[in-house]
Order: structure tokens, then C-alpha cells, then sequence
């Protein structure tokens, strides 16, 4: 097996990555991942960033013998005033295929997008992990991310009156 190849997505890498998010959607759905099912969904993601890329969110791609295997998406948004207005990374989404993995890519994508949300002069970086999830679990314990907060969510299930 070659080498990968990290790079920046390129206009051209956009379409294989929104497959890629469809593999990634259908992971979280094995853990406890709640929101429902969204009809093309990788297209539908990859119009949430596509405007802002280099400027406000970043996507990182893998290729191994030419074809990409993975990507990490980084975004910044800005907290409320009641939390200081400050600039916050996220690490909104990571995948790569099962084919790739154990070979360091996720880890290597990951720390790409960390350094490229530093050099944008953030405050930190933060990331959701689903309950279940033991390989990014370990993967951001790894990166020196500390735990900070857990979220639940409350399904609205309209009941027959």
C-alpha cells in the first residue's frame, strides 16, 4: 500500500467527499446519533460549508493509490457574548474508510484541521463525540482534549390526545 496523501480539498475532491459524509451519516446512526434521516444527506452537508471554505471552515482529505479514503471537517463560529464572543473551532465531522483504518489517518486529519483553526487565532477547539464512540473517544483523549461538558437530548414525540 502507498502512502497517503493529506491535502486540503480541492472543488474536485467535493462530490467524493459528500459519499464519504453519506458512510459517515450511517456510522452515527450505530451509536446514538437522534436527528432524523435527511435524503442526500452528503449533499446537504457539503452545503453548510461550501461557501465559507478557507475562510471560516476547512476540510482535509486522505488519498490512498488515488482515491480519497478520508476527511475531517474544521469550522469556526463565534460564542455568545455571555461566554466572552470569542472565536471557537470545531471538529464537526471525521471519517475514514475501514479499509484505511489503523494506519494513523484520522489522528493525522484531525491535527491538520487543529493547526489550521489555531493559525485562524481561536480561543480552542472543541468537538461532539457520540456515547459509544471508544476510537474518537481515544483519538481526542490523545490530542489533549479534555472533557468539558455532556449533552442529552429530549425527543419531542407528539402523543394522541
Amino acid at each position: 500500500m502507498s502512502e497517503p496523501i493529506y491535502r486540503p480539498a480541492s472543488e474536485s475532491d467535493l462530490a467524493a467527499a459528500a459519499s464519504l459524509y453519506e458512510r459517515t451519516d450511517a456510522a452515527y446512526r450505530h451509536y446514538t446519533y437522534l436527528f432524523p434521516e435527511v435524503d442526500q444527506v452528503g449533499q446537504a452537508w457539503l452545503e453548510t460549508f461550501r461557501r465559507t471554505l478557507g475562510r471560516f471552515s476547512v476540510l482535509y482529505v486522505a488519498e490512498l493509490e488515488g482515491q480519497l479514503v478520508g476527511f475531517t471537517l474544521g469550522r469556526i463560529k463565534r460564542t455568545p457574548p455571555h461566554r466572552g464572543g470569542v472565536l471557537v473551532g470545531e471538529i464537526s465531522d471525521i471519517w475514514v474508510e475501514p479499509r484505511a483504518r489503523r494506519l494513523g489517518l484520522a489522528e493525522r486529519l484531525t491535527q491538520l484541521a487543529i493547526d489550521w483553526l489555531m493559525a485562524q487565532d481561536i480561543h480552542s477547539v472543541e468537538a461532539q463525540i457520540l456515547d459509544g464512540n471508544g476510537p474518537s473517544w481515544a483519538l481526542f483523549k490523545k490530542l489533549g482534549f479534555q472533557s468539558e461538558l455532556r449533552q442529552v437530548r429530549f425527543i419531542n414525540q407528539p402523543t394522541d390526545a
